[in-house]
């Protein structure tokens, strides 16, 4: 049968359907293509998870003692220690009951925080110490996670050359029991003190090579053992942070790392218990624990105080450990439960009365931090990036959020 309209009418149909496969979306038509090329999560947000495979398991947060490095030889001192914490959790946490299958490290476990305690500049930090994900230390991980078939959630300071070269981001990253990493999570807000880049510093480039929503700032992937999200320090300080996961889809969070004096003024667990709490979700709280300067040094101090915990979705700690010592804290993760409580209890279903529509004047109204600050140039010391921040402090006293002092 002779085709009708020959080849132009079927160069036409052929261009239609790439039209309707790139600008289509679920609100309408795109005005554009998306122009996203990295990707953070295997789910993205309204992708729905597989069946759970457990209606609960045991996570294992582990607090291992931390070397900061000065370059990627010290890193395989880390390396050498949480694999083998790794491996030594596995026997004993089976006593906690049920299957094995989150293991959690805290920030800090691999590189620890050298390039803080040195104010060292992102160009030296970016060649000396800084990894790639993937790359030959998180393959060290990868065979961790295959070995114990286990989600393995870790944290590195890496650089990312696809997305923008000369800069280092603080990562979060999510390894499955099949050796996949499966989600990776960049901190969002950084500490004066630290060198590290957030999406915000270089929004114009993220905002184009890996979105500009939500979910593109705060990833959650859902698996057969939950959906899973990960919070890094300083972000933690806020409760948006946790917000933004619950939103879309976070059971369990993984939250990481802070320094004292925040663990023995007790700010740790009260944080810890009340965004598990207000999200109604599960809090892995992973901390690290005896803390040496770099390798060279043979005595530790307490950095960021330990006391590693795993808070249920009703705000009661499952487990804790009550000191800074190296160790490892099992808890059981009942996520059928948390779905349950979710939907039927009056106080999971609490959630439902968001008053977003009035409370987003909030945000319309609170000085926004300013973007693109590291797009052109970075900061390279803690004095130079604590003039940035007291700079956008003043914005919080000129619109009347805050009062100054009297002189």
């Amino acid at each position: 049968m002779k085709r009708s309209g020959g080849p132009v009418r079927y160069l036409f149909l052929v261009m239609l359907g790439y039209a309707v496969l790139f600008c289509q979306t679920e609100a309408g038509w795109a005005k554009e293509p998306w122009e996203g090329k990295i990707t953070y999560t295997k789910t993205p947000a309204g992708v729905v998870g597989p069946k759970l495979a457990y209606d609960s398991f045991i996570a294992i947060a582990l607090q291992p003692r931390t070397y900061g490095c000065r370059n990627k030889q010290d890193v395989q001192k880390n390396l050498d220690n949480v694999c083998r914490l790794i491996d030594e959790s596995m026997y004993p946490s089976v006593l906690a009951g049920g299957p094995i299958k989150l293991v959690t490290l805290s920030e800090g476990s691999i590189q620890g925080m050298w390039d803080e305690y040195s104010d060292m500049d992102q160009a030296t930090y970016c060649r000396d110490v800084a990894i790639t994900i993937p790359g030959p230390e998180v393959d060290r991980l990868i065979e961790k996670a295959k070995q114990h078939k286990v989600y393995l959630v870790a944290q590195a300071k890496v650089v990312e050359p696809e997305l923008i070269p000369g800069r280092y981001f603080n990562q979060a990253f999510i390894i499955s029991p099949e050796g996949e990493i499966v989600l990776r999570h960049v901190k969002n807000l950084i500490g004066v003190i630290e060198g590290t880049t957030s999406p915000y510093d270089v929004w114009d480039v993220w905002s184009k090579k890996v979105g500009p929503n939500l979910e593109n700032c705060y990833p959650v992937v859902k698996t057969e053992i939950g959906n899973l999200a990960v919070a890094i320090c300083a972000e933690t300080f806020f409760p948006e942070t946790f917000r933004a996961l619950a939103l879309l889809g976070a059971e369990v969070i993984v939250k990481m790392a802070w320094a004292e004096p925040c663990i023995m003024d007790g700010y740790w667990e009260v944080a810890n218990r009340a965004r598990a709490l207000d999200n109604v979700c599960y809090i892995v709280a992973a901390n690290f624990g005896p803390y040496f300067t770099h390798p060279g040094v043979d005595a530790p101090y307490t950095l960021a105080g330990g006391h590693t915990m795993i808070v249920d979705y009703r705000g009661n700690i499952v487990r804790k450990a009550d000191h800074v010592n190296e160790a490892f804290v099992p808890g059981e993760i009942n996520i059928k439960g948390l779905r349950e409580y979710r939907v039927n209890s009056p106080m999971g279903a609490m959630l439902v009365q968001m008053r977003s529509g009035l409370w987003k004047q909030i945000y319309e109204r609170w000085p926004e931090y300013p973007k693109n600050l590291y797009l052109e140039k970075t900061y390279p010391h803690a004095k130079d990036r604590n003039e940035l921040h007291q700079e956008a402090a003043k914005k919080l006293v000129e619109s009347g959020t805050f009062t100054p002092p009297e002189k």
